[in-house]
């Protein structure tokens, strides 16, 4: 309560923070010459960065090292996840897995579909299984993310279809529902999840669709009420899907009850028509992920049992009484959401697979293509010029540490408690945003770094970059999805002053840390101008501007909310409204600040022989965090303009470092080789040689 009671002395009406410049001096003195207990990197945080670049000169990531890098990304797996993993790569290995870049929009969807129902019919059993994805969640994650590899449409069928709808049975359902198990897993009930609408798609509360109970023959009548009530761009609702997790309002005795999840059979599993009552319609081709049958659905007065209502979090009677275990609407709904959270986590893994795909393929390009160099020498291999450094390694950074953090949030999710089933679901908001974009900004670097091999088809990037697009938005929105954690933060700041429930901890454990230095710090002219090899080299010390940022975010966002209120006389939401730049600011400083600190774990209990080069992956990451956002720090003075120059020049060098390990780092991701197909990655002279090869 001590650090809470500093903290709480800062966000005064003051704008600017204060600072004991003695104490100051002192704390940066300590922290600058002595090791810190948080990272265990004393022998790099005293050594020089000539010092880390010869350390670094003298690792050969050997085969025993790169394993021990693999077992970091994988979060130390245990025996049964490695067989599990190794038994679905020897799956992917039969012909129906080969790559067909050129296949057609029709050879996509049909392809994609079968090889969804080999997945469930494979000798032994489905390797996936409804029953195991709350379970055995860190196995479901695993084999979405491998997926990836192999065809990204195949890859989202799967997860609309286990990860969705099967989802939505096991966690939404009862004890009555697990009968649809065995048929779920094996597709003998190809399910998709329709929530989404035409006129409601981030704004899930809007969504019109209604089932009515009806007394007199104990069913429910689902319908459409108007044309923006139609559910749209539903996977699987096209052609394949024939049953469909519909939420809808729930209408009992004449009151609404909000929405409520309910099994709807939409096709005839023979012939796929389309069930009495049902209109369904498609999509048609898409940018990308054309494998996935997205389409629309209509409901006219379509009766289903009462038994059909998905009732963990609310019920109907034979009289029609409605019953529920949580009275608040809004948490109700909210907790429906929850349960499901871990298809967003999913999607995080899934971006992240897809970035290392691209990194894989790119950089293999990049150390055997040459360009321009001297008149009588060799041509200069891409991966010698500084902009392609600059380009793709923060991205393999970017990878590793948002890695660990997924795994970290996956581990959250899979032993959740009902106290901090709210963080794991802010945790995944975030992480779900966080890892897309940088997918989305690897691809693309990944797809320019490679000049014109990188528009091929067979190079597999340029149609990984199109398929991977809809994470974007898909499982949420990512800027709406932001504004939820920033919100979080605002309420749990708010709870520690006001006594009131918190509904999160995302704020406890910095706190806890005792960074309250860094506040005190910020004003020390000493610290500001400090821009030494050993200072910008320390995780730590980089560390503490992430958490300063954040939490100068929160008390600017709070201060401007309050005199936009106070002063302006605005509502709260056109407050909010107005203020959305600061709060996406915030939230991103929020998913950065934790994406270090749990890399700065794992580092510290990583073997003493890849801990340099761990290392150095974080610093790269947080250098070019701080350089992306330099004219914050600036203008917040936190760092003086001599600073931020040597920033960059840092980057450059430490770029320089990681250059001959940039191939282990990325055979570490243990790509199965079946899938490393893209002529660049080997020999791109001999391949393009043939005229019959494309």
């Amino acid at each position: 309560m001590e650090r809470l009671s500093i903290i709480c002395n800062h966000f005064e009406e003051n704008d600017s923070l204060e600072s004991n410049e003695v104490a100051a001096t002192s704390t940066t003195n300590t922290s600058t010459n002595t090791t810190t207990n948080n990272s265990g990197l004393a022998t790099l945080n005293q050594h020089s960065l000539n010092n880390l670049i010869q350390i670094n000169s003298k690792i050969n990531l050997d085969s025993s090292k790169i394993e021990k890098i693999t077992k970091i990304l994988f979060d130390h797996p245990d025996k049964e996840w490695v067989a599990e993993r190794n038994r679905l790569i020897e799956v992917l290995k039969d012909p129906i897995f080969e790559n067909k870049p050129y296949a057609s929009f029709h050879e996509q969807r049909e392809l994609a579909q079968k090889r969804l129902v080999h997945l469930a019919s494979i000798p032994g059993g489905p390797i996936l299984k409804v029953g195991e994805i709350v379970s055995n969640y860190k196995k479901f994650s695993m084999f979405q993310s491998t997926l990836v590899y192999c065809d990204m449409s195949m890859a989202v069928k799967s997860s609309v279809h286990w990860g969705l709808f099967g989802a939505s049975v096991c966690c939404l359902g009862s004890e009555k529902h697990e009968k649809y198990y065995t048929d779920i897993d094996n597709c003998k009930m190809s399910g998709c999840f329709a929530l989404t609408e035409l006129g409601h798609g981030s704004n899930v509360k809007g969504v019109e669709t209604i089932a009515e109970y009806d007394n007199k023959t104990q069913e429910f009548v689902v319908h459409t009420p108007s044309d923006t009530a139609q559910k749209i761009w539903i996977g699987n609702a096209a052609t394949y899907g024939c049953f469909a997790t519909v939420f809808a309002n729930l209408i009992s005795n004449g009151e609404n009850y909000g929405l409520h999840p309910f099994l709807v059979q939409i096709r005839d599993t023979s012939t796929l028509k389309p069930m009495p009552g049902i209109t369904t319609a498609d999509n048609g081709p898409k940018i990308g992920l054309n494998g996935v049958d997205n389409g629309r659905l209509w409901f006219n007065k379509v009766r289903i049992p009462r038994e059909n209502l998905l009732n963990k979090f609310g019920d109907i009677d034979a009289s029609g009484v409605y019953t529920t275990p949580i009275k608040n609407p809004s948490v109700r709904f909210n907790s429906m959401l929850e349960s499901l959270i871990g298809g967003r986590i999913t999607v995080a893994n899934m971006a992240n697979s897809a970035a290392k795909m691209g990194l894989y393929i790119a950089l293999h390009y990049a150390f055997s293509r040459r360009q321009f160099g001297p008149s009588n020498g060799k041509e200069v291999l891409l991966i010698d010029y500084i902009t392609h450094q600059r380009r793709l390694f923060p991205q393999l950074a970017e990878v590793y540490i948002n890695q660990v953090g997924i795994n970290y949030v996956i581990n959250k999710f899979q032993n959740r408690t009902e106290k901090d089933a709210r963080d794991v679901f802010l945790l995944a908001c975030g992480f779900k945003a966080a890892t897309t974009w940088n997918r989305s900004k690897t691809l693309q670097l990944c797809r320019e770094c490679c000049g014109g091999q990188g528009m091929a088809a067979s190079n597999k990037i340029g149609i990984l970059r199109a398929d991977t697009d809809v994470d974007l938005t898909y499982e949420g929105d990512n800027t709406v999805l932001m504004q939820a954690v920033a919100k979080a933060l605002l309420q749990e700041f708010k709870s520690y002053f006001t006594g009131t429930k918190r509904i999160t901890g995302m704020l406890s454990y910095t706190y806890s840390k005792g960074h309250i230095g860094i506040f005190l710090r910020n004003k020390n002219f000493f610290t500001k101008r400090l821009h030494t090899e050993s200072h910008l080299l320390d995780p730590d010390v980089l560390l503490d501007a992430f958490i300063y940022r954040e939490f100068k975010l929160l008390r600017n966002l709070i201060k401007v909310l309050r005199a936009k209120v106070k002063n302006e006389k605005m509502t709260g939401l056109q407050a909010w409204n107005s203020s959305l730049d600061l709060v996406l600011q915030l939230a991103n400083a929020y998913i950065e600040r934790v994406s270090i600190e749990k890399f700065l774990e794992e580092v510290q209990k990583s073997p003493e022989d890849i801990k340099p080069i761990l290392t150095s992956l974080c610093i790269l990451y947080e250098l070019t965090k701080i350089e992306n956002d330099l004219g914050w720090f600036l203008s917040n003075k936190y760092f003086a303009p001599v600073k931020g120059q040597a920033i960059g020049n840092t980057i450059n060098k430490v770029c320089g470092a990681l250059k001959d390990h940039a191939i282990p780092l990325v055979k570490a991701f243990d790509i199965p080789s079946q899938f490393l197909t893209a002529p660049i990655i080997g020999d791109w002279v001999s391949h393009y040689s043939n005229p019959n090869n494309c």
